[in-house]
Formats: structure tokens, C-alpha cells, sequence
């Protein structure tokens, strides 16, 4: 079969959606020497996947343009390339119109999670409209549909009404970069961001739906009760971050939350294995790949119950009420007061994160290609 994957989502910092794509491509590539790909994106970029596949490049402008190109100019242009499956990797894809459908190529989507639908006041007004209108009308003409997560999957089957055998699920993976590593050497080398002192940590973009502020309360009052760590929120700003930065002058912490910003893929174990804690409060999580990298890294993790977090985290971690400040600062207090606690939930994390790898979810994306040709 001749395969078309877009990969727009690698045009950028590989962070999310963009550490999905490169993830699951690449770990596709090395698996499938049968079909025959084509890797569909927007400009020329040095990851190394583009060397291990036919390259299709169908360049964007600027907005409006970028909208054009999207959902016109990219499904027509594909129906000269004869694919037989075109893999859209980022919930809001070409599909929206059926005048602009391939004409002969089968079609799959990847809906990462509903998120917006569920909590629009969290996002921009773009992301809201798309998720309202568009990925309706993408749900209804993609021939297949792929979760990453039995909850989002059975979310997005009673939001749109579909028969279940229209979506299949294949778990995010977890880099093997990711790793438990020698703690007072990680320490030192994450000296350059001003960490000098234990911490708590959080990895994710800082926006409205990770409910980062609930986690601040639930530091200052641990700062209230004696603990000394610095709280590291690592990441760069997204949609929201007004409201997490409001937060932190009210609470009065500007001496002890450290933003290192957006860090590459190669540091990010260092922080996890430096860190006492990782604490992931989301009001909803699809998937939640900082909570399996965190426990690949032997980090005890403490997460929201909310959305796929209890399916994913599971008993290696400790799950609290989305907005319970107080719950989350006693969870995180029993693990910094009680080693035995936290060598228990690195050994149930490093157990439990064995269940998550970018090949067995290659290996069944694979499968759903296989089903449909």
C-alpha cells in the first residue's frame, strides 16, 4: 500500500502533538518495510524521519492562508500522489469536506482527546470553534478513527454517537531516553537553570487545562507547613498563563517557583530524576505522557483523577480530585516525609510505565492500516 502520514505537527518545537507524530512515524517506519510511505508536512525539517521515507512537501502561509491550505489545498493536492490511506496525527485534520475527500485513498484521524469540548473556557477562541464545528464533520467522513486512551475512546463515542468499531485505541509511548538515572548528577547539571535546591516538579505546557494554579495552592500550603523545596514548572507559556502567573503573586511564591521554560527532549530525564515528586493536576488528560515519563524515570507521581489519568497512572501513583488543593498537598507531603512510600511508588511506577512504548503502538496503528487496505 502506498501510506500518507502528515506530519505538520514535526514543523515545530517537538513538544505534544509534535512528540507524538515523530514518535509514533519513526517507530512505524522501522517496523513497516512492506507499504510504501510518504511523510506530508509544510517545510523542510532535519528530523530524521524524512530520511527514511518519500518526502511530500505542501507549503503553508500565513493565516488565512495556513486555513486554506489546511483544509482545501492539502486534501487536493493528495489526490495526485494515488495513496491508499492518508493518517492525519492531530485531532483537527482535512477531512472536514467532502468535496475535498480523496477520491480513492481511505482516510484515518487520531483525536487525541475532546478536551475543548469538555472545557472551552480553557481555550482560544480558534480551538474552540474548530472542536465545536469541524471535528464533527471530521468524525463523520474520516473512514477510521484512533485514541490513545480507552477513556478518550469512549468519550468521543457518546459525544458523536459512533459505532465502536469505527475507533480503535493505541496507547502513547514513553522515549527510551526516558530512564531512572544517577539523581546528584542530574542535580548538577540542571544548576544552569538556577535549580540548586530539592523540588517538586511539572512538565507540560503552562495553559488553562493543566489547572496549574489548584497545584499552587497546594504548594504554598506545604510551604506553610515547613517544606522547603522550590516547585519547577517546566515548559513554555500557553493559553491561560496570565492566570498561573496571577497566582503565583498572590500566593507570594516568586522566590520558589522556577520556570526553566521549554526544555529539549534530552534534558527533560534530568528533571524527572532530580525531582522528588511530579505532580500533574489537569482537569483532563487524553492520555497524560508527563505522568508515564515521570514514572519510566522512577519519579513518584502525583496526578488529578480526571479524564484517562486513572487508567494510565493507575495504583503506581497517587490520584486526587482535580481542584482539592489539600489533597494534593498531602499526598505530596507523604512522599517527601516517608521513604518508604516514595521507594514503593518508583518501583510501582517503573512497573507500571513497562506498559507503554512507542513500538507496541506502532505495531497496532500498523494493524488498523493492514485492516483497512
Amino acid at each position: 500500500m502506498r501510506i500518507g502520514i502528515i506530519t505538520d505537527e514535526t514543523d515545530r518545537e517537538l513538544a505534544g502533538l509534535g512528540t507524538y507524530t515523530y514518535n509514533i512515524v519513526k517507530n512505524i517506519l522501522q517496523q513497516d518495510r512492506e507499504n510504501d510511505y510518504f511523510l506530508i508536512h509544510r517545510k523542510k525539517e532535519k528530523h530524521d524521519i524524512y530520511s527514511m521515507a518519500k518526502e511530500i512537501i505542501l507549503p503553508s502561509g500565513p493565516f488565512p492562508l495556513s486555513t486554506m491550505r489546511n483544509f482545501v489545498t492539502l486534501p487536493l493536492k493528495l489526490r495526485k500522489y494515488d495513496l491508499d490511506i492518508i493518517h492525519h496525527t492531530s485531532s483537527i485534520g482535512p477531512f472536514v469536506s467532502k468535496h475535498f475527500m480523496p477520491k480513492k485513498g481511505k482516510t484515518i484521524e487520531t483525536i487525541h482527546d475532546i478536551i475543548p469540548l469538555i472545557y472551552p473556557e480553557n481555550f482560544e477562541l480558534p480551538v474552540r470553534i474548530s472542536f465545536k464545528y469541524l471535528l464533527p464533520r471530521i468524525v463523520k467522513n474520516a473512514d477510521r478513527l484512533l485514541a490513545v486512551s480507552e477513556h478518550s475512546k469512549n468519550d468521543i463515542i457518546r459525544r458523536f454517537k459512533i459505532p465502536p468499531d469505527k475507533i480503535s485505541v493505541a496507547y502513547d509511548g514513553v522515549d527510551s531516553t526516558f530512564k531512572p538515572l544517577n539523581k546528584k548528577k542530574c542535580k548538577e547539571k540542571l544548576e544552569k537553570y538556577g535549580i540548586k535546591d530539592s523540588f517538586l516538579l511539572f512538565v507540560s505546557t503552562l495553559e488553562a487545562k493543566k489547572n496549574i494554579p489548584t497545584a499552587l495552592k497546594a504548594y504554598a500550603l506545604l510551604k506553610q507547613n515547613g517544606v522547603k523545596h522550590k516547585f519547577v514548572l517546566v515548559g513554555k507559556k500557553g493559553y491561560g498563563y496570565g492566570k498561573i502567573a496571577d497566582t503565583i503573586s498572590e500566593l507570594e511564591l516568586e522566590n520558589d517557583v522556577i520556570m526553566p521554560g521549554y526544555a529539549p527532549l534530552e534534558e527533560l530525564p534530568l528533571f524527572y530524576n532530580a525531582a522528588d515528586a511530579f505532580v500533574l493536576p489537569s482537569l483532563y488528560e487524553g492520555f497524560g505522557i508527563p505522568a508515564v515519563e515521570a514514572m519510566k524515570c522512577g519519579c513518584p507521581v502525583v496526578a488529578s483523577n480526571a479524564g484517562a489519568l486513572p487508567e494510565i497512572v493507575g495504583k503506581a501513583g497517587k490520584l486526587v480530585n482535580a481542584l482539592d488543593a489539600k489533597g494534593y498537598a498531602s499526598a505530596i507531603k507523604e512522599i517527601l516525609e516517608n521513604k518508604k512510600t516514595a521507594a514503593e511508588m518508583k518501583k510501582k511506577g517503573l512497573k507500571n510505565s513497562e506498559r507503554f512504548s512507542w513500538k507496541e503502538s506502532a505495531r497496532r496503528i500498523i494493524k488498523v492500516y493492514e485492516e483497512m487496505g
